[in-house]
């Protein structure tokens, strides 16, 4: 069972607990604190693997003192997309003007919107079982830590960062940025600087390299060299 190689396996299932058990909320989130790692064999194959594509949007660049403001990821199996996820996050971090020209979020559009100590524990769980994947994802990574370190728990979920793999495997780019590989790759953005508009050109990307044998893109050991811990 696919699972069995992730830590969720024994965070969500500690010695003693039946599989097939249910837990209440409290030991949910309990077993959730528990994820301290996570571990697949080099040979695992991507494209048999759940993938989750994410991005986030933020109040900054310092990921101790900014704040993640919306959050979008997909999750894709074979190259198929079998789910999403997307939500705002309210922060307590005024917008500058510069962060709203750049993502076209307002803080008008933060307000009632869920705080991340909720969107946090439904990320876990979308992302349970599957490897994670960023663009630059040393920023998304740092934010999303920092996000969980506040909230008591302690993520260690290594992901890797397409930005590192394109610049190994499609050598001789002018940039490696997401507008680059779009243009590269003949990409148009629904939402550029959106989590979920960033996000679907960044699967495409992604399987552009996993479809091109040449590129020798196959399993999550050919991606070692660009996964972010």
């Amino acid at each position: 069972m696919l699972l069995k190689h992730s830590v969720f396996f024994d965070a969500l299932f500690p010695a003693g607990m039946n599989a097939g058990a249910t837990m209440d909320n409290a030991d949910s989130a309990f077993a959730l604190r528990r994820m301290v790692h996570f571990a697949l064999p080099l040979s695992t194959v991507l494209n048999e693997i759940p993938l989750v594509i994410f991005d986030t949007e933020t109040t900054g660049l310092d990921s101790d003192l900014d704040h993640i403001i919306e959050m979008g990821a997909m999750k894709v199996v074979g190259g198929k997309v079998i789910d999403e996820f997307s939500s705002f996050v309210s922060t307590n971090i005024e917008l500058t003007q510069n962060i709203t020209n750049l993502t076209g979020i307002t803080q008008d559009m933060l307000v009632g919107q869920p705080a991340m100590a909720d969107v946090l524990p439904k990320f876990l769980q979308f992302i349970k079982g599957s490897i994670i994947v960023a663009h630059n994802a040393e920023f998304d990574m740092a934010m999303l830590r920092s996000a969980a370190t506040r909230l008591g728990y302690e993520l260690n979920w290594p992901c890797f960062c397409t930005m590192k793999l394109t610049r190994k495997v499609l050598p001789g780019l002018p940039r490696y940025n997401l507008d680059t590989l779009a243009e590269h790759f003949k990409l148009t953005f629904e939402a550029r600087h959106r989590a979920v508009g960033d996000v679907k050109v960044l699967n495409s990307v992604l399987q552009e390299i996993l479809e091109n044998e040449e590129l020798g893109v196959e399993t999550w050991g050919d991606v070692s060299e660009s996964v972010v811990q």
